[in-house]
């Protein structure tokens, strides 16, 4: 697992350093807990305790700029439902450099055990 990480973190590199909007770096707490990366708009999630990678793109409102919405992909070590598509529902407060955020995340995996879920997440992101 330690070198998918690191295939990962490698394949990301020139996503961050072509990043117009940034690259924030963090930890999420709640239905996994995970590395949480910002790049740009795109959401990156690496699971520290099951492997598990999680990749949305973020959209805001101009309305209401703190309010956010998501769709994306998942891939995990479930072998009976390996896969999964996305959407995000959340609100972030940002202030200069740090990012604090929570997220309802409906998901729904296929495979031999595809369910239908709702996960969540709280976090913070620095951002540089």
């Amino acid at each position: 697992m330690k070198r998918i990480l690191t295939l990962l973190s490698l394949l990301c590199l020139p996503l961050t350093v072509q990043a117009s909007h940034g690259v924030g770096i963090g930890y999420q707490f709640g239905t996994d807990e995970a590395v949480a990366i910002g790049v740009g708009r795109w959401d990156l999630g690496i699971g520290t305790e099951r492997f598990v990678i999680n990749v949305d793109r973020r959209f805001h409102t101009s309305e209401f700029p703190q309010l956010y919405f998501g769709l994306g992909a998942q891939v995990s070590d479930n072998s009976n439902a390996p896969v999964g598509l996305r959407s995000k529902v959340g609100l972030s407060a940002r202030a200069d450099m740090v990012e604090l955020f929570g997220e309802v995340v409906p998901n729904v995996t296929f495979g031999e055990a595809g369910d239908f879920d709702v996960d969540y997440a709280i976090g913070l992101r620095i951002w540089f």
